[in-house]
């Protein structure tokens, strides 16, 4: 579970940052449908200063801090989708993973296409042991980012949990094609794939 933790990590700094995957607003060409499309939430800008500050606590492995401020921003503006996604995920691996669930539900209820929260979802989800959860929402990420590693190799863990070979094999040569040095040590050395240690299938993607 290290490599993604570490990912739900890198993730959450990309996209904090306006980095890879963050969906595009819609195009304000046709007035009949920018009309049809929801405005997203304006996040108030001191509660996303104090958010920004949570995402630099959480990369730092402080999830005491990340969560304080969390709420924090949350106290400026209750609908900061942000905080609750990241409040979520620091829920889900430190108290329960229903309840960070919940949390990062409410997220996607203000913001359906912030992507983070998909990622943080699919970590919650997986963590709560709800695989095909986990992959449908692994599988949003990849809608958004075709060339996230870290969402194949979750998906890979999940097939791999759910003990179906051909399909953790496919996902995870997917992930090692995109980043071989970072994702063959992590599958050789994690629990998810220890059944498939000796299978030379599996020997032959992580040598």
């Amino acid at each position: 579970m290290k490599s993604i933790i570490l990912a739900a990590l890198m993730v959450t700094a990309a996209l904090s940052a306006g980095g890879c995957g963050t969906p595009k607003a819609p195009s304000p060409s046709s007035a009949a449908y920018s009309a049809a499309v929801p405005a997203v939430h304006q996040i108030n800008e001191e509660s996303e200063q104090i958010y920004r500050k949570a995402v630099t606590a959480y990369g730092k492995g402080d999830h005491l801090h990340a969560l304080e401020l969390a709420n924090q921003a949350l106290e400026k503006d209750g609908e900061n989708y942000k905080a609750l996604s990241l409040k979520g995920i620091i829920q889900a691996f430190d108290i329960s993973p229903e309840e960070g669930i919940g949390t990062i539900q409410k997220s996607l209820s203000i913001n359906p296409d912030y992507v983070q929260a998909y990622f943080d979802m699919a970590m919650a989800q997986k963590l709560g042991k709800h695989y095909d959860e986990s992959i449908r929402f692994f599988q949003k990420v990849l809608d958004k980012d075709p060339h996230n590693t870290w969402s194949y190799y979750g998906i890979a863990t999940n097939y791999a949990d759910k003990r179906d070979k051909a399909k953790a094999l496919e996902y995870l040569k997917k992930a090692v094609d995109l980043d071989p040095k970072n994702v063959k040590p992590q599958a050789a050395a994690q629990d998810h794939f220890q059944w498939l240690h000796g299978d030379a299938d599996f020997q032959k993607l992580v040598k």
